[in-house]
């Protein structure tokens, strides 16, 4: 217990200092992971086959859900963004775009804290206009977010498992990323 304690001192020291919303200390086996979900990425979203943050550059599905499993604790946290109206879709991307920052800041301080074996998972790259993906390699690889749904992970089971407010509004947004960690 004591080293669960311990990563979590290290982490509040410095998640304060972001506008998260709310946050959760969980380990893989808190996600609902189904293989499934990609079927929603290859038939539903515009971005399957288009972006190096989407399957099925990120690669296979078992594979992704492995990667997830081989860490040993999952860190889970949203924010929130207050938007004009939440069917704008220029003030909802303007909004993903300042939570996926936030995500790569977090990121980058699970990193000093815990080593560079750290995964995030988030609402997908949005860096580039348009991806290099599948003629060249990624302009910012060490930037790039994958989708929480491209490893496997049912993230609106996920969040009403563990407690996590899910709700918008007509003027508020909610985004969510995973860190995954094993220090």
């Amino acid at each position: 217990m004591a080293e669960e304690r311990d990563f979590r001192d290290t982490i509040e020291a410095f998640i304060y200092d972001y506008p998260v919303c709310e946050f959760f200390y969980l380990t893989p086996d808190d996600l609902v992971f189904s293989d499934k979900v990609r079927y929603i990425c290859e038939n539903e979203c515009a971005r399957y086959g288009k972006c190096w943050a989407c399957p099925p550059a990120v690669g296979p599905i078992e594979k992704c859900i492995e990667r997830c499993r081989s860490f040993k604790h999952v860190f889970l946290f949203s924010t929130v963004a207050e938007v004009s109206d939440s069917l704008n879709m220029s003030a909802c991307v303007a909004a993903k775009n300042r939570h996926e920052e936030v995500t790569l800041q977090i990121r980058d301080r699970f990193r000093e804290a815990f080593g560079d074996d750290v995964l995030a998972l988030s609402t997908g790259c949005a860096l580039c206009e348009a991806c290099a993906y599948p003629d060249g390699p990624c302009r910012h690889p060490d930037r790039r977010l994958s989708t929480i749904e491209s490893h496997g992970i049912l993230l609106p089971a996920t969040a009403q498992k563990v407690g996590a407010s899910y709700a918008c509004t007509s003027e508020t947004v909610v985004f969510f990323s995973l860190i995954f960690f094993s220090g």
